[in-house]
């Protein structure tokens, strides 16, 4: 037996990871020790074992509370998911199968490409309860976020993914009157708003499409943090916006807004299905993914 399986079968290293994991999961030495049953010293105690194990410090102390460092997220998400994997395995030997579903997914992804097909799941697949999970940004990719993720970030090792599709940006603006042009159109929105790319998506699409009027970041853009405000503001006609065209799509078919320009640019994300490839054979995992695969033409990363 080598040092590894010693390390992974030392109860006393185990419990460490065990009051370690519920800190970092629940913010607090008191309330951790509380969930075990034991004292605040003795969590304590265990949390310095682990440190010293390691050499690294997991949690720092910030105010009244504490806060994870670097080493600490790491092994927090590794652990956390070998915990949420331990679960599955006594819950598959009890014979219970998994009826849910935790699926995280983008603010636009979401409510404007995944809620209008989700009823055809729901019909082929009744006894699967889904747990939809709305980020503002790319989830976190860890089993303590969801058991599946669509995410337009890199994919982690550890991780199976099924590519969906390359997101596409549309120019999208309130009807404009008989005559006026994309080029005498109102102020351009945008969401790159970071400094140094101000207005960039509108500048690529300028140069990709061949717009005769020059773009450039000193232009007075109207600046919003994410697509689905930026297509608000082009309803409100307070400007042009660049979108996502599934996103669109609504707007554009109800005559609400219209595309003053056919064409479209990619905006360099490309959205994926992603879990754990531990969890590649959980029941409600694979049904999902098999009706994922059927929504989309692109080949699997």
């Amino acid at each position: 037996m080598d040092r590894s399986d010693l390390i992974a079968r030392d109860p006393r290293l185990l419990r460490s990871l065990q009051y370690f994991e519920a800190v970092a999961r629940l913010g607090s030495v008191s309330a951790a020790a509380q969930e075990a049953g034991v004292s605040a010293s003795a969590v304590s105690h265990q949390l310095r074992t682990l440190t010293g194990y390691l050499g690294e410090d997991l949690v720092i102390k910030s105010g009244r509370g504490i806060v994870l460092t670097d080493a600490g997220h790491r092994l927090h998400q590794e652990v956390a998911d070998v915990f949420h994997s331990l679960g599955d395995i006594l819950t598959s030997i009890l014979g219970e199968r998994k009826t849910s579903l935790r699926l995280a997914v983008c603010s636009s992804f979401g409510p404007s490409w995944l809620a209008a097909r989700l009823p055809d799941f729901q019909t082929r697949h009744p006894q699967i309860d889904i747990e939809l999970r709305l980020y503002a940004q790319d989830p976190v990719q860890t089993e303590t976020v969801a058991d599946a993720i669509v995410t337009a970030a890199p994919v982690h090792a550890g991780f199976d993914c099924l590519t969906l599709f390359e997101e596409m940006l549309v120019p999208v603006v309130r009807p404009m009157s008989p005559g006026q042009d994309m080029a005498s159109a109102d102020r351009l929105i945008t969401t790159d708003v970071a400094p140094g790319v101000i207005g960039q998506d509108w500048i690529d699409y300028a140069r990709r499409v061949g717009w005769p009027q020059t773009v450039s970041a000193r232009d007075g853009f109207l600046r919003c943090t994410h697509y689905v405000l930026a297509l608000s503001l082009a309803k409100a006609g307070m400007g042009m916006a660049l979108v996502p065209d599934f996103l669109a799509a609504p707007a554009l078919a109800s005559g609400e807004l219209v595309q003053p320009n056919a064409m479209s640019i990619p905006s360099g994300r490309i959205y994926r299905l992603c879990h754990k490839t531990m969890r590649a054979n959980d029941p409600a995992l694979r049904a999902f993914v098999r009706w994922m695969r059927a929504q989309r033409d692109l080949p699997d990363c």
